[in-house]
């Protein structure tokens, strides 16, 4: 395959040939690999255009952006030729990436062009993919904004085989008012869980009457996160996926082992039964017994808890078996609310509510962090409604 090489003005810049090019455009889907634009319409005509530039991740001359030491003109001629070099960009994006080279890395762009190839590949193999309901949880009561897109969901379930059926559904849970998060915010709360739920989990089945499996990513409190788990139920077919700290939905180990859970049982007594759920942070028995004195503490752990916790739906699976029979035979001892003060990443909180759905139907009381980072009794969670 021949190489043309530039006039003087740019010496030692290479261009990919034609065939290349075409394959860059068919492996990319004629979508922008940044932004996602369809960049074979033109948006203003609605006319088939291909207004897409191939781009390069490693420069096609030794002196361009995220040009690396030993990225001579032999690397560059090469590299120009390679498909695994090249992504498919608008011109915004284009632009983007080479002036602010330091902002779009070699690495972030390599495993940006990576992911869009996978899309495409399961979006190209949608009959072989499991079609589902996508649903976003957004809290309200956070000084910061909370932020998931529905795109970022759309991206993870692609990765994973799930079709998206329909438009992601966004929920966003309400701000609390001058009164904070009282009995009355939380009866609002759950009406709008209750409502926005029911409608939409009553409609899922495929345009052929298939049934459809449930994507959920929720970035919310613990009480809000149980409370849309239990109204999702126990029954459903659902998959979780979880935020980590640079924003993605992307598993961060898929072959990680469960961590190991440890249970501590309450000892005997005449107290109120605490349950600690002790999975992103650890939690003081000072701070319990402030909120609820002569509390009998049952502690669920792992020897390091940390936010990160949930590495693949490994670790929401095995939470799952290893607390089900510790609260059967919590919930057996007592015939009063057995109060939950929590410290555990969003889909473990989810996962929690919908465990509590139909085989625990034992009253709980919710405990939330207040005003001066105190616990205070936030939600009473009975039997699903």
């Amino acid at each position: 395959m021949a190489f043309t090489k530039k006039s003087s003005k740019k010496a030692g810049r290479f261009s990919t040939p034609e065939p290349v090019r075409q394959l860059v455009w068919v492996r990319a889907g004629g979508h922008c690999e940044q932004c996602g634009a369809d960049v074979t319409q033109d948006f203003r005509t609605g006319k088939t255009f291909r207004w897409a530039e191939v781009a390069h991740v490693l420069p096609a001359s030794p002196q361009g952006p995220r040009a690396t030491l030993g990225h001579d003109e032999d690397a560059a001629k090469r590299l120009t030729a390679d498909p695994g070099n090249l992504m498919l960009l608008c011109p915004s994006c284009h632009e983007k990436i080479d002036i602010d080279a330091d902002g779009y890395p070699l690495e972030d762009l390599s495993r940006q062009h990576r992911d869009h190839m996978e899309r495409v590949r399961f979006a190209a193999r949608r009959g072989e993919t499991q079609r589902a309901t996508g649903l976003v949880v957004l809290g309200g009561h956070f000084a910061t904004e909370n932020v998931v897109r529905a795109r970022d969901l759309a991206d993870a379930m692609l990765s994973e085989g799930l079709w998206a059926e329909g438009p992601i559904h966004v929920l966003k849970l309400r701000r609390p008012g001058d009164r904070g998060r009282d009995d009355l915010y939380w009866r609002a709360v759950e009406q709008d869980i209750d409502e926005e739920l029911r409608d939409r989990l009553s409609k899922r089945t495929s345009a052929d009457g298939d049934p459809l499996s449930l994507a959920v990513v929720g970035l919310a409190d613990i009480p809000s996160l149980i409370r849309v788990g239990r109204q999702l139920g126990d029954r459903s077919n659902r998959f979780l996926y979880s935020k980590d700290r640079s924003g993605g939905l992307r598993w961060t180990d898929p072959d990680a082992p469960p961590p190991t859970w440890t249970y501590t049982p309450a000892p005997s007594g005449d107290g109120p039964l605490a349950l600690v759920l002790a999975l992103s942070a650890e939690l003081a028995d000072d701070a319990i017994l402030q909120a609820l004195p002569g509390a009998r503490i049952a502690r669920f752990t792992v020897p390091l808890p940390e936010y990160a916790l949930v590495r693949n739906r490994n670790t929401i699976d095995s939470f799952r078996s290893a607390l089900q029979p510790q609260l059967s035979q919590l919930e057996a001892s007592t015939s009063e609310p057995i109060h939950l003060f929590a410290a555990m990443p969003a889909a473990i909180a989810i996962e929690f509510g919908a465990l509590l759905s139909t085989q625990h139907a034992h009253p709980y009381r919710i405990y939330d962090r207040g005003d001066g980072n105190r616990f205070v009794p936030m939600m009473d969670l009975g039997p699903r409604r």
